[in-house]
Formats: structure tokens, C-alpha cells, sequence
């Protein structure tokens, strides 16, 4: 299953989500593919834990981070989420904060990360109408009809 389909079949897509700081923010949206069933609570902390030992590497452009961490520390299940942020948070990345859309991933070995799920994030990401839209969109079935459009469009 692609990006977008985990998206759209799991519901782990929250939008406008209040954080007071990067670490709040990771958080909230691991919190998301706990709930869903993909990863243990152990997770969330790695993903915190990586950015505090290495620095904001899950920056991946202005705006935008994909917050991640090893399989090993806690997947169940590959999967995805989506959040956006009522404001910005610092993730210490001068040229690219602040970050107020967050791509969460997480694969159960290294082979699992398909290219198709990595194409489309990419492709997701790079597109600047479909990452407008989604930061002013209203509510998640708006969200949702943005993924499905570019679902279509995406390779």
C-alpha cells in the first residue's frame, strides 16, 4: 500500500494541530500511527530522541519535515501520517523553518520503504499548489480530496 493509500484507509491525516515546540509536535503526529496501529509508544520517543542527538536532519525542505527513526525501535507495521500545524514550529533548521507540515513515516525493515510510497512523498512535497492547498484547507475530507487528486497525478 502507497503513501496515499495508508493516508486515506487509515485516517492518520489531522490538520490545524496546536504545538507549542518540535518535540509537541512529533508527539502529536506519532501519536497518530500509534493509534493506528502501526507503531509502540517507544516509537514517538525514537523519532524525538533522533532530532535531539543529530539536529533537525528530518527537514526536508522550507516548511516541511519527515520525522522518522529505525525499525527496530518499535514498528509493528509500516505506515504513514499527515499533519499540519495551526503555526510553525523551530526545528533548528534556519533556511527551512519554520515547519508546519509534518510527513511521518514508519517502515518495518529497511526493504519496505517502496519506491512508489517514496516517489509519491516526494512528489507530494515538491509540489507547492498541493502543499498551499493542504495547509489552508478547512478540515480533513478537504485534506482527503487533495491526497486522492494527487494520488492520480503522482508517478
Amino acid at each position: 500500500m502507497g503513501f496515499f493509500d495508508y493516508l486515506l484507509k487509515n485516517k492518520t491525516v489531522e490538520l490545524n494541530v496546536e504545538a507549542t515546540d518540535w518535540i509537541d509536535a512529533i508527539r502529536k503526529g506519532g501519536r497518530l500511527l500509534v493509534d493506528s496501529g502501526c507503531v509502540e509508544p517507544k516509537y514517538v520517543e525514537a523519532m524525538v530522541s533522533g532530532c535531539v542527538r543529530n539536529g533537525p536532519y528530518v527537514v526536508i525542505g522550507p516548511g516541511i519535515a519527515m520525522p522518522h527513526a529505525r525499525p527496530e525501535n518499535g514498528v509493528l507495521a509500516t505506515g504513514y501520517a499527515l499533519v499540519t500545524l495551526k503555526r510553525g514550529v523551530e526545528f533548528g533548521d534556519a533556511e527551512n523553518d519554520p515547519i508546519d507540515v509534518l510527513v511521518f513515516m514508519a517502515a518495518k525493515d529497511q526493504a519496505t520503504h517502496t519506491e512508489e510510497s517514496i516517489t509519491q512523498i516526494a512528489d507530494f512535497c515538491d509540489n507547492p499548489d498541493w502543499l498551499m492547498e493542504l495547509r489552508v484547507a478547512k478540515d480533513v475530507a478537504a485534506a482527503e480530496a487533495i491526497l486522492m487528486r494527487a494520488r492520480k497525478q503522482c508517478r
